[in-house]
């Protein structure tokens, strides 16, 4: 997949992938990266049943987890070497119940910046070999840097 960003480091998808390993939320809750391009970063999560709410559908908190996550790693893709991620704020819409067999988060940069992004997030539930829109997110993460 061509990518309309360029990444300002060349192994920016050994920097993600390394730093989507240190999160010991993802590998509690079974999520995994699915997909790493210059400002696009895909993170899947299969159906668990203790990641749901009353009723059986995955929690929004876990929904917003991974979202969260998706588009903090599309803006890390774009950083420096040096630099590390951290959201700043984001927004999210809950458009249907999160049900299905494996949940998709797509995290795309909007605008990149030198220290400040903005991304969003599409949340995709899969089952029966069709996806549906869940949930939307609007993020703004920043860069850092060691001091």
């Amino acid at each position: 997949m061509s990518s309309q960003f360029e990444p300002r480091d060349p192994d920016f998808k050994k920097r993600v992938s390394q730093s989507f390993a240190e999160q010991a939320v993802m590998s509690t809750i079974g999520a995994h990266l699915a997909e790493v391009n210059p400002g696009r970063v895909v993170v899947e999560l299969p159906y668990r049943a203790d990641l749901t709410q009353q009723d059986g559908f995955i929690h929004a908190g876990i929904s917003s987890t991974i979202m969260d996550s998706a588009c903090g790693y599309a803006a890390f893709s774009l950083m420096p070497a040096e630099a590390r991620v951290l959201t700043i704020e984001f927004k999210i819409n809950l458009l249907a119940p999160a049900s299905g067999e494996v949940f998709r988060a797509v995290g795309q940069v909007r605008k990149p910046g030198r220290s400040v992004f903005v991304a969003e997030s599409e949340l995709f539930a899969s089952a029966a070999g069709s996806d549906k829109l869940v949930a939307t997110m609007h993020g703004t993460l920043m860069a850092v840097y060691p001091e």
